[in-house]
């Protein structure tokens, strides 16, 4: 398994979080309405559907211009989910607004990936630099200081002492 290949989880997941988000965001912000919640659930499932998808595809050779396929087809099977379902009023056409729009979550999309993984790389390798040092060091266990003795209050370790032995209250009679 090569080092692209562990990402695969990581990539699918944020391919399908990202492309239900970014497509929601675009499609509002290319002229069309914001969707209903029956179009929501329906294109949450459809991204989930391209995200497994995508962390079980094996990597290309460019795995740059395959994340950006990936996520434009998931940004034009939204497009045409969010219009089926709501039937906007831009019909079935893309507008060039929302051409751009879409163009745009595509290319912020790609990058906001591609600039997870590079993080978590760094993140895992100097993860791996430091952990071999941080086991080479010695704890010492003696104390400076003797430990703190433990001070106990007595009394019941009920929570609530119903039983009436207790010194609050009014004085007793004895008659």
């Amino acid at each position: 398994m090569s080092d692209t290949d562990a990402f695969a989880p990581l990539r699918g997941a944020s391919v399908g979080t990202l492309s239900a988000l970014v497509t929601t965001t675009a499609h509002t912000f290319g002229g069309g309405m914001f969707p209903s919640d029956a179009a929501v659930v329906l294109l949450v499932l459809v991204c989930a559907a391209v995200g497994y998808a995508t962390s079980a595809m094996p990597t290309a050779m460019a795995p740059r211009a395959q994340l950006l396929a990936v996520l434009a087809t998931a940004q034009a099977i939204g497009h045409l989910l969010l219009t089926a379902v709501d039937g906007h009023h831009h019909g079935s056409m893309l507008t060039q607004q929302m051409l751009v729009a879409h163009a745009v979550a595509v290319l912020a999309g790609a990058l906001a990936i591609r600039g997870a993984e590079h993080g978590i790389r760094r993140a895992v390798t100097s993860l791996r630099r430091a952990l071999p040092l941080l086991t080479a060091l010695v704890v010492d266990d003696s104390r400076i200081a003797p430990p703190l003795p433990v001070y106990r209050i007595p009394g019941s370790s009920r929570l609530l002492d119903l039983s009436g032995c207790g010194n609050r209250g009014p004085p007793t009679r004895t008659a």
